[in-house]
């Protein structure tokens, strides 16, 4: 029984080690999109094809939003099994729990949102 326990909490590390860094890299492209976006509606740069941060009708918008959404479930459930699994003994746990699950909730928002859209529009692009 130790040994799965261990195996168990060598993977959650794992699987929260490499949900955080994509999330962290997706993030990123994500913000920088919608930097560039802000900057083409305040200059008037040319329109696009279509309406830009639609969620109908922006597939970069819903795709990096669905993405992001993923990577932040996957390292905040993992993260809180961790600490389910480890316990939860002093007031820091209790805090890293809590915020834990606040971002599960986040992330389970934003794929409540833009899964469904992007999910169309790969079967649309099929």
């Amino acid at each position: 029984m130790a040994r799965i326990t261990t195996l168990l909490e060598a993977s959650l590390k794992l699987v929260f080690a490499v949900g955080i860094r994509a999330a962290l890299v997706v993030s990123g492209l994500f913000f920088f999109y919608v930097v560039i976006g802000i900057s083409a509606i305040l200059l008037g740069w040319p329109a696009l094809s279509y309406p830009i941060f639609s969620l109908k009708a922006d597939p970069f918008f819903v795709t990096g939003g669905a993405v992001v959404g993923l990577f932040i479930v996957q390292s905040s459930g993992s993260f809180v099994l961790y600490h389910m699994l480890v316990g939860i003994e002093d007031d820091k746990s209790q805090l890293a729990t809590l915020f834990g699950f606040i971002s599960l909730g986040f992330g389970g928002a934003l794929l409540r949102v833009t899964l469904p859209p992007a999910i169309q529009f790969f079967l649309a692009a099929m």
